[in-house]
């Protein structure tokens, strides 16, 4: 993710499990676009009010945000054992466990432990898509 486009202005580099590779291929795609989520061709999807209430009409679930999901995999990857500095270097946040001098020093960007952290979660996930 740009810098431009984070909250923080700091660019993010999120490592794909290979459970979330696998799920990636079979979203269905357009020929010669770019975009993975796209409805129009031409520009990346939009309207995420309408996907939101449309997956809570599917699921039965209502009453929550997509933010939700940053706190479901936050939560989960902590159940996981990953470390709190980690989880917040996958959520790219940078107020946290890692603060004041450590902060400033620490430049270090956790990115093998970040992938471990996305692939144990990702495992996870795929475990509780076989229990379905």
């Amino acid at each position: 993710m740009p810098a431009q486009r984070a909250k923080n202005g700091k660019p993010h580099v999120v490592p794909l499990s290979t459970f979330a590779q696998e799920v990636l291929a079979e979203v269905p795609r357009f020929l010669d676009c770019d975009f993975v989520f796209t409805t129009t061709h031409p520009s990346p999807v939009s309207g995420f009010s309408n996907m939101v209430r449309r997956l809570s009409e599917g699921s039965h679930i209502s009453g929550w945000r997509l933010h939700d999901l940053r706190r479901t995999a936050a939560s989960g990857m902590a159940r996981l054992r990953v470390a709190p500095h980690v989880i917040e270097r996958v959520l790219n946040q940078i107020a946290g466990t890692i603060s004041g001098v450590a902060a400033v020093y620490n430049r270090y960007g956790y990115d093998d432990e970040k992938t471990d952290a996305l692939e144990q979660w990702g495992a996870h996930l795929a475990e509780l898509n076989t229990l379905k």
